[in-house]
């Protein structure tokens, strides 16, 4: 029995380091294939991050290891002998344990704590990454005159050692003082605390080693200040630091010293008397001599430096500005009717088969059209259907554009049709097939660590001749394996060259940037955020690049460097990719909150209210004025509830480009809430509500949306009515150009209402209708004469859904 319990430790710490081994090599693998068929370079980077990740985990875990078991080995040596009471039927007897099996446990329990402490390590690849290189700004913090690189990318990496060498101190002290105590070398005895040599001498050094952690962190206090971990420092709360960090470190170095003096003799009074000083002065020196100096709020930087370091941090550098000093005098181009949700709704009755709607230019029959890119799934895979943003039926209905034709149809016509081979964000998490996009199944070797890699048994099964293997195909989560060392947004669609394209924005954050008050971002804080890269996924055949963005910045350069030909320069954005660019959501959301402070002082965002966290404003995508694009819009209140700034967001022949628009106040609009409030207390507004009940449906308005105009800024909002089973339809548009209002069945007749040209007509009025319905004739007719059925088709059929014919009323 007792050599199977000595073989059974080792066994099991065997297998363990087998599976991780394992493991490991399949994730490997199939991550090297899975690159290699994108291209050398990516294989060469998953390679390099796989061999990194390695020797962190095993430097973390050998190291936190070999640390524990070093302890406990010291914990065993103190135990004289150890008994175990065991029964045999109504016999008992004591057991001594030998001092090998002692040692085994100390071991065994010093290797699961080295696992638990180490094995995280991997996570910080990029900060090992990126301090082992280097980066530099150019520019130094006016406190400490360091390099802003120095914060960016070395801070990080001190930190986590730091907080490494802590952890595993005080879990060697906790783990050490327990076992002491278990075993009666620390206990009480007359009422005070009784330490045997071997554990005074042990704990004495460990605490000495603690006190050295501390030293370490009280020297780093001036450097996290500056970096702004809690906030932007007062020039009073610099000076403290600066005075009290160096006295603090050398307090805790004393105390250190004692503490090997007394785990060397037993000088119990001089080692408590230095902790006790090293706490008097750690808490008099946070909290007590800031209290005493008073609260004096001058900044550490004056205005100037702080505007040049949030200009940095988050790509405020090129800031135009400009003013509206009148309201809109015409109606924009292209005013938005749908957004993502409607739009869905508009192609499919079953919203569980939209997988995406993104706004975007096409090009239909030569022309170019705002339009929603909607993706619905279908039997032979999806389809793409492009949904007009400009324009609706006589009735308020949708309509659809097709790639070869101008016209906009009420039939949902696909744009474009993909195979269910097809990368788009509700993929399967792989495909198993001869047409996947993927490396080859291969042999039963190849399928076992593919099947261990995803976590697929179905792999393990005979695969079919020529079969390849392909997952990741999300178009973020592809992007993310690519290029992990960015944090990449969601896809949007495009169509370029007339296939689906899917395009993400890839950010690189910092939570160390000096002198900037951290912002909310995705679940955390950062400092700075850069949009750096743009990566793009073909959505048929799975290509996929990622280029550098102009003006990434020193982040942006170094990954690219590092990456080693994985991320393209800026030059080789092809002409056709950039003109559907989009400006960076989340990029924009962030630049919009860090304008709120001074000294830009546009006021604060319109669209959110005081108590909502400053993580959830929305900026609003609006058409360009141009009609190059979609450009994103924020707007900013004084307190008066009347937009007194707008922030556009755009992007200009693959840069972008960020314009704050002050109004003045004769040409403001009332915010978003009041125009909604003021356009629902029209008179025919309640007889739109009432017509829509009656028919079964309920009225749905969407968000107010802002146009910005050469003349000026504008605002409308439109009222669908939505009846399940049912596409939805434009029941009522309004509209606002300073203070003046109209609403009708349409945009051009709520403009007339605005200018007082006419009143809005109540629901059912107008002949919109029979004039569609001549409109679809006459193109019918015209299609018969020239002998092209589907066009004639086509036009018949949207002239059936004009006059509300059903297909089958031939046969009624």
């Amino acid at each position: 029995m007792r050599n199977l319990r000595g073989r059974l430790l080792p066994a099991l710490l065997v297998l363990t380091i087998l599976l991780f081994a394992g493991r490991w090599i399949a994730v490997f693998l199939a991550d090297r294939w899975w690159a290699g068929q994108l291209s050398p370079a990516a294989a060469g980077l998953v390679t390099r991050i796989h061999l990194l990740r390695l020797g962190l985990d095993a430097a973390g875990v050998l190291s936190a290891s070999a640390w524990f078991v070093a302890n406990l080995i010291a914990v065993t040596r103190a135990v004289g002998s150890v008994q175990v009471p065991r029964h045999v039927g109504n016999l008992e007897f004591r057991e001594t344990l030998t001092p090998g099996l002692l040692l085994a446990v100390g071991v065994g329990a010093g290797v699961v704590l080295g696992l638990i402490v180490g094995l995280d390590a991997s996570d910080y690849w990029p900060t090992v990454a990126l301090a082992w290189r280097g980066v530099s700004w150019g520019a130094v913090d006016p406190l400490l005159s360091r390099d802003i690189g120095l914060y960016v990318v070395q801070l990080p990496l001190w930190r986590a050692l730091h907080a490494f060498a802590l952890l595993l101190v005080l879990v060697a002290l906790a783990a050490v003082i327990t076992s002491y105590t278990v075993i009666g070398a620390v206990r009480m005895l007359g009422g005070r605390v009784a330490v045997n040599d071997h554990a005074r001498a042990h704990i004495g050094w460990l605490l000495s080693a603690f006190a050295a952690c501390l030293a370490w962190g009280y020297l780093l206090e001036p450097y996290e200040l500056v970096a702004a971990a809690d906030g932007v420092p007062t020039r009073q709360l610099f000076d403290l630091t600066v005075l009290v960090a160096p006295a603090l470190a050398g307090t805790a170095l004393m105390v250190a010293v004692l503490s090997a003096l007394w785990a060397l003799r037993p000088r119990h009074a001089l080692a408590a008397a230095g902790w006790v000083v090293l706490l008097i002065a750690s808490v008099g020196g946070h909290r007590l001599l800031p209290l005493f100096a008073g609260r004096d709020p001058t900044p550490a930087v004056g205005p100037a430096p702080a505007r040049g370091f949030v200009e940095s941090a988050f790509s405020l550098n090129d800031v135009q500005e400009a003013t509206r000093s009148a309201p809109a005098q015409r109606l924009p181009r292209w005013a938005s009717i749908w957004d993502a949700g409607s739009a869905g709704r508009a192609v499919a009755q079953d919203e569980r088969a939209v997988i995406a709607a993104d706004a975007a230019v096409i090009v239909a029959g030569g022309e170019r059209r705002p339009a929603w890119l909607v993706l619905r799934a279908t039997a032979t895979g999806s389809a793409v259907v492009a949904l007009a943003d400009d324009r609706v039926t006589a009735a308020g209905g949708p309509l659809y554009y097709r790639a070869a034709d101008s016209l906009a149809y009420p039939s949902p016509y696909p744009f474009l049709e993909l195979t269910v081979h097809a990368a788009h964000p509700a993929a399967p998490g792989y495909e198993v097939s001869p047409e996947a996009h993927g490396p080859a199944a291969g042999g039963w070797a190849r399928r076992a660590a593919l099947a261990w890699a995803l976590q697929a048994p179905e792999l393990l099964a005979p695969a079919a001749a020529g079969a390849r293997v392909a997952w990741r195909l999300g178009p973020s989560e592809r992007l993310s394996a690519f290029a992990p060392f960015g944090e990449w947004s969601s896809a949007a669609a495009a169509v370029v060259g007339g296939r689906l394209l899917w395009l993400a924005d890839g950010y690189l954050s910092a939570e160390t940037f000096p002198l900037v008050e951290p912002l909310e971002w995705r679940g955390s804080v950062s400092s700075s955020v850069r949009a750096a890269f743009l990566g793009t996924v073909d959505a048929e055949s799975g290509e996929t690049h990622v280029y550098l963005r102009p003006g990434a910045g020193p982040l942006g350069a170094a990954w690219t460097s590092l990456a080693g030909g994985v991320v393209e320069d800026s030059v080789a954005i092809p002409p056709a990719v950039a003109a559907v660019q989009a400006y960076p959501e989340e990029l924009f959301r962030l630049q919009s909150l860090a304008l709120e402070r001074a000294p830009w002082g546009p006021g604060t965002l319109a669209a959110r209210p005081a108590t909502t966290p400053v993580d959830v404003a929305e900026p609003q995508p609006a058409w360009r004025a141009d009609g190059r694009g979609v450009s994103l819009l924020a707007a900013f209140d004084r307190g008066s509830r009347r937009i007194s700034a707008v922030l556009e967001g755009t992007v200009e022949r693959g840069r972008e480009r960020l314009e704050l628009i002050r109004v003045d106040s004769a040409a403001g609009l009332p915010t978003a809430a009041v125009l909604a409030a003021r356009w629902s207390r029209f008179p025919t507004f309640d007889q739109l509500h009432d017509s829509v009940a009656a028919a079964g449906s309920r009225l749905e308005a969407r968000p107010v949306s802002l146009w910005l105009g050469q003349d000026g800024i504008g605002a409308t909002q439109t009222h669908i009515a939505v009846r399940a089973g049912v596409r939805p339809v434009v029941a009522w548009e309004a509209v606002a150009a300073g203070d003046r209002l109209g609403a009708g069945r349409s945009l051009p007749a709520a403009w007339d209402n605005l200018r007082g040209a006419s009143g809005p007509l109540p629901p059912g009025a107008g002949a919109g209708a029979l004039g569609e319905a001549r409109r679809w004739l006459r193109l019918a007719d015209s299609a018969l004469r020239r002998g092209e059925w589907s066009a004639f088709g086509r036009a018949f059929d949207a002239l059936r859904q004009a006059l509300d014919v059903a297909p089958d009323s031939a046969g009624q």
